[in-house]
């Protein structure tokens, strides 16, 4: 044997020594992907079969007269239906083609919704992807939107309807089918977390910038919400209690004062630009690798629904990355204070989604369907 036909077979064996190598390094991430992913919790989704067992428990339709809101024997206040007055219409929208684009829900609430109770939502994002490429929507849902409630056939906010309806329809499901109701966007595919999930993924990603022109605080959050002025790198724990400050005062000339225009619909930016910067934060994941351990980490902290497959979900996050966040189109839902037979103090909205739409895509009525 030759030296140099010596070294071609140790050359050969090296070679397949490095793609076993390969094989298996790529055979053990996606291992841990599906392994991460098996761990997420999934919840039933059918909006379509909800719609049906709704109508046939025969709520739809059924008005209610009770006030907006009902003390519990624990002295909670839990939603109850309510009306409008016949000289208050609500705008509607036409259905929009179920093909022109992929739609989403990002609910953040108190407590992991399970096939019952699930608590108030207090995040409702919906995110459009057209189908054609063109840039992304973001929109948020105001959580005192007041709009026809699926179950009961009367009106209350619509973050109670992520209590569900007993057997005929999940939290999820029920606030789907609200959404799709006032929206005409039929719902794909949605994602929930509760505060501590929240917490985790802001806390895994490094925090969040928040910047402010004054120092800014609110006691009445859990940790209080205490802020320099300038820009902070906040913690997962301080970025949910600037999410969901509805007090907040800043310190102007050495003075404590509420600070100016806070309401949900500041509560509503302030919760589309952490998702942003959260969405910016994905480029930095550059390997399989990088994205196995974050899932890994991560997996019980949100719940998806059953319908989202794994391929899907990867698929989804790897293209999510090369979107620019700059790019993504954000219409807000015009809205005015109603108050109700019971005093609550809640929201009406002023236009339809499809003119909500209409600013963000001048001529998106064209994937409009009739019907």
């Amino acid at each position: 044997m030759t030296v140099g036909t010596h070294l071609r077979r140790n050359l050969i064996r090296a070679g397949i020594l490095l793609l076993v190598v390969a094989v298996a390094w790529s055979g053990w991430q996606a291992f841990r992907v599906w392994r991460a992913w098996r761990n997420v919790e999934r919840l039933p989704f059918n909006v379509v079969d909800a719609r049906e067992a709704l109508g046939q428990q025969g709520t739809i339709g059924v008005i209610d007269t009770a006030p907006t809101t009902a003390p519990t024997e624990g002295g909670e206040e839990i939603e109850v239906p309510g009306t409008l007055p016949p000289d208050v219409t609500l705008p509607t929208s036409p259905r929009l083609a179920p093909e022109a684009l992929q739609a989403f829900l990002v609910i953040g609430s108190d407590q992991r919704p399970q096939l019952g109770s699930g608590g108030r939502a207090d995040v409702i994002v919906l995110i459009l992807l057209p189908a054609d490429g063109a840039d992304p929507v973001m929109v948020s849902i105001p959580r005192d939107l007041y709009l026809p409630n699926p179950c009961t056939g009367g009106y209350t906010r619509i973050n109670a309807t992520l209590n569900g309806c007993g057997q005929a329809a999940t939290g999820p499901e029920l606030l789907s089918v609200a959404v799709e109701d006032f929206t005409g966007v039929e719902i794909d595919h949605f994602a929930v977390f509760d505060f501590e999930g929240f917490k985790a993924i802001v806390d895994r990603v490094g925090g969040v910038d928040i910047c402010v022109d004054h120092p800014v605080r609110d006691s009445k959050t859990d940790p209080p919400l205490d802020l320099p002025a300038g820009c902070s790198r906040a913690d997962g724990a301080m970025t949910l209690s600037w999410v969901r400050s509805r007090h907040t005062k800043e310190l102007v000339d050495g003075v404590w004062r509420a600070m100016p225009g806070v309401n949900d619909l500041t509560r509503n930016q302030r919760q589309q630009e952490l998702l942003l910067e959260a969405l910016g934060r994905l480029k930095a994941f550059r390997s399989i690798t990088e994205f196995s351990a974050l899932v890994e980490e991560l997996s019980d902290a949100f719940a998806i629904d059953d319908h989202l497959s794994l391929g899907a979900a990867i698929g989804l996050a790897w293209d999510m990355r090369g979107i620019n966040v700059a790019s993504i189109r954000r219409p807000t839902i015009p809205a005015a204070t109603y108050i109700t037979e019971a005093g609550a103090y809640v929201l009406l909205p002023q236009a339809s989604f499809a003119e909500v739409l209409e600013s963000a895509y001048p001529g998106a009525a064209a994937i409009v369907a009739e019907g």
